[in-house]
């Protein structure tokens, strides 16, 4: 069986735990709740198609949307 997963797209991530999109919930999925804490989402922090709440962006380096890098 094979999972799909995102990590292999986003390279500037440090340490984050792969996301199974076949486990994700659908808030998950529709972008309101965080990819990996299923806390509160946030705009400013895309994680390919999805998003990350502040805290785990911070943790695992997700960059604001929109900063220069």
């Amino acid at each position: 069986m094979t999972t799909r997963s995102t990590n292999g797209h986003l390279p500037q991530l440090v340490d984050a735990p792969t996301i199974n999109l076949d486990a994700l919930t659908d808030r998950q999925r529709a972008g309101t709740s965080c990819v990996w804490c299923a806390g509160t989402a946030s705009s400013r922090y895309p994680v390919g198609g999805l998003r990350a709440c502040e805290c785990c962006a911070a943790m695992y380096g997700v960059p604001a949307a929109g900063a220069d890098q």
